[in-house]
């Protein structure tokens, strides 16, 4: 049983949101780790651990909604491909 190309196109698309959930919570992370490290290392009361979070939650946002762009540009461009090559293929049939 072959497996359709819908199924790996599927697949595309739940790709892109974990790309995007592991993007957010990576930068996240690793703003809280600077954070509590800055903070431990100077002043101890919390402000540059929240400071890196906010930081870490903004950049992340930022850096995924420019992967999602990026991936759905790419989905667009592969399925006026698909397009394109299913209507040239039907042509060449009929004619």
């Amino acid at each position: 049983m072959p497996i359709s190309r819908n199924l790996f196109r599927d697949f595309g698309k739940y790709n892109i949101v974990v790309m995007f959930i592991t993007t957010l919570a990576s930068n996240i992370v690793v703003g809280a780790l600077i954070g509590y490290y800055l903070d431990k290392w100077t002043f101890k009361n919390g402000i540059l651990l929240f400071i890196f979070i906010i930081l870490g939650i903004v950049s992340g946002f930022y850096n995924g909604f420019k992967i999602l762009l990026k991936e759905t540009e790419r989905y667009d461009k592969s399925e006026k491909v698909n397009e394109k090559d299913g209507s040239d293929d039907n042509d060449n049939g009929n004619g």
